[in-house]
């Protein structure tokens, strides 16, 4: 070291202050991290998340033979709520109608709103629901949770309402 010198250089030949190099390089970066102004939270609640497809993009519709509700595959597509009642309402096609299967849906069920809620489907529908026979519900019902696997489905109309019905 030479002596009389200010700001003289230390013994490991770093010059001016300890601020310079990779000490100063970790400070700004602890700086910007810590200064972000992201503040931590409590989980915020939702609804459960969905299992299993969202929506069954290859239905089956539901139709009645010798007075139970079966499956019938159709061909590829997306079927919302409303298409589903509107077509169980209108009945089987003929390939179907001749096979012996039917409907029980009444045509004015359509048209109907289907709603998702935590427990799975609010189905309102244009018709009384206590006027439908068991095939029609599970017909209604199994269509439905066959598009959507949600749960259960709480079925409306006329001022009447059949709540948590499963497909059986």
């Amino acid at each position: 070291m030479r002596p009389g010198i200010v700001g003289a250089a230390w013994d490991n030949g770093n010059r001016g202050t300890p601020w310079r190099g990779p000490l100063r390089q970790l400070v700004i970066v602890l700086l910007l991290v810590t200064g972000c102004g992201i503040r931590p939270t409590e989980p915020i609640p939702g609804l459960e998340a969905p299992s299993g497809p969202v929506e069954n993009t290859a239905p089956a519709l539901y139709w009645v033979s010798e007075g139970k509700a079966v499956p019938v595959s159709r061909p590829l597509g997306s079927l919302s709520g409303y298409d589903v009642v509107a077509l169980l309402a209108q009945g089987p096609n003929g390939a179907e109608q001749s096979r012996g299967l039917t409907t029980e849906v009444p045509f004015d069920a359509a048209p109907a709103t289907v709603d998702r809620v935590a427990s799975g489907l609010d189905v309102s529908i244009s018709t009384d629901v206590s006027l439908l026979s068991r095939a029609a519900v599970q017909q209604i019902v199994c269509t439905l949770l066959g598009i959507q696997a949600v749960g259960t489905v709480n079925l409306r109309g006329g001022g009447h309402s059949l709540e948590l019905q499963k497909c059986a």
